[in-house]
């Protein structure tokens, strides 16, 4: 729903040499991309060790739908949403989050569940 706001209901904040946008936009996709693995793997793989082939499958089409959604959020706020515009920035920051949070799921989510 944050993606979605017009531009002025969002807060100003500049930092000089970081972007709390940018930093925003990888941890709601990261947040996604861990609850779409907790969501998909199924319980009685969570608890072994090693990932299997159908696990990598389940881990690249979550990355992927992550990246997705993450591309066409922008382009739906680039052309429709009020004093909202399409960043490739934010684009890249949806794709590193995605990305980092199934490896960090990967390597940490089995042992926690």
């Amino acid at each position: 729903m944050l993606s979605l706001l017009p531009g002025d209901q969002l807060p100003d904040i500049k930092v000089e040499w970081f972007s709390i946008d940018t930093a925003v936009h990888g941890i709601m996709y990261f947040a996604l991309s861990v609850f779409f693995l907790i969501g998909f793997v199924p319980q009685e793989k969570k608890r072994q060790k090693k990932l299997n082939l159908s696990d990598l499958k389940v881990y690249l089409w979550i990355i992927v739908v992550g990246i997705l959604i993450g591309y066409f959020v922008e382009l739906i706020q680039g052309n429709w949403i009020y004093r909202r515009y399409y960043d490739v920035t934010d684009v890249v920051a949806n794709s590193f989050g995605t990305i980092f949070g199934a490896f960090a799921y990967g390597w940490t989510g089995r042992k926690l569940i």
